[in-house]
């Protein structure tokens, strides 16, 4: 072989390999699909989750009048299963009003989600865990937090009027049947034949006194327990939720469920109790951080703080 026809094979060999470095990063700069999209609302907060074959960068913006949040996720394209976040809204959802998609430019896809309140976003990402793929993350909380331990206060005292209420219109009801005239009676028919003379009662004979017997002293009661003039505050914290199911029995049965249904019944004989209310750390399918669990239970002052398991 010549040597120039050794140099042409090295530049042929050169071209090529540039051209799969080329086409690699093609790959690389396309390469993320979109594994699934899911929303999970809540009173405390929504979140949503982009999950994917490869990690996602992205960039986010706030926006207002009227109020939403922008992103753009680098190195994507718009595919069938992102398209999908936009019916996944439910029209309950507390902060998300709406989802829009579309392709901003060649190399970057961008989402809009218009915002029913003004909302302090948390955006990250999780990398791949169990099932679960690479996962961006946007959590959607109120730009300003409602007072947990006021909302406790206000179902007391809603139930208290609810109970006054309930003993206003029954004691309505008796007055009203009292005050309404009785159909007069007729008068009964004089017996025809005169009842027969009581026969002379006889005096019973005298009893002996009775012997003088020793009085023994009456032992004093306990003293009653002081009565509870304050609210006394338990947190139950039914743990796992949203995306992440716990335990999984052999039916498909997941933990998650399983304690949320627990905590909730245990809230209601809880709040029957007289000074006593119960609040929870999720009451729905969502997930809650554990720092996010203790920092609800202090918000509230809780007494007692119950974490329910089912493992």
């Amino acid at each position: 072989m010549t040597k120039p026809a050794r140099i042409d094979r090295r530049q042929a060999l050169g071209r090529m390999g540039a051209l799969t470095l080329l086409l690699g990063a093609g790959d690389f700069a396309f390469g993320a699909s979109i594994v699934a999209v899911r929303v999970w609302p809540a009173a405390d907060y929504t979140r949503v989750t982009i999950e994917s074959d490869a990690p996602l960068a992205q960039h986010h913006f706030m926006a207002e009048s009227p109020n939403r949040l922008v992103i753009d996720i680098d190195g994507l394209e718009l595919s069938p299963a992102l398209r999908d976040l936009v019916g996944k809204v439910r029209a309950d959802d507390p902060f998300i009003a709406g989802v829009r998609a579309g392709q901003n430019q060649p190399r970057l896809v961008r989402l809009v989600i218009d915002l029913k309140q003004p909302t302090a976003p948390q955006l990250f990402t999780l990398a791949p865990v169990a099932a679960y793929q690479n996962r961006l993350v946007f959590d959607l909380y109120p730009a300003v937090e409602r007072d947990p331990l006021l909302a406790l206060i206000r179902d007391r005292e809603q139930a208290e009027q609810l109970a006054a209420r309930t003993v206003q219109d029954a004691l309505g009801e008796f007055i009203g049947k009292v005050d309404r005239p009785e159909p007069a009676l007729r008068p009964l028919a004089a017996a025809s034949a005169a009842l027969p003379p009581l026969a002379s009662a006889q005096r019973p004979a005298a009893l002996p006194p009775a012997a003088p017997q020793h009085q023994t002293p009456v032992p004093l009661q306990p003293a009653a327990q002081g009565k509870i003039d304050r609210l006394i505050v338990i947190a139950l914290d039914p743990g796992h939720g949203g995306e992440d199911p716990g335990a999984v029995g052999p039916s498909g049965l997941r933990e998650k469920d399983v304690v949320l249904a627990v905590a909730l019944q245990l809230r209601d004989r809880l709040n029957t109790l007289p000074n006593v209310r119960a609040m929870l750390t999720r009451d729905a399918d969502f997930f809650v951080p554990l720092h996010e669990r203790v920092r609800k239970a202090r918000r509230v002052q809780a007494d007692l703080f119950v974490s329910i398991h089912a493992d």
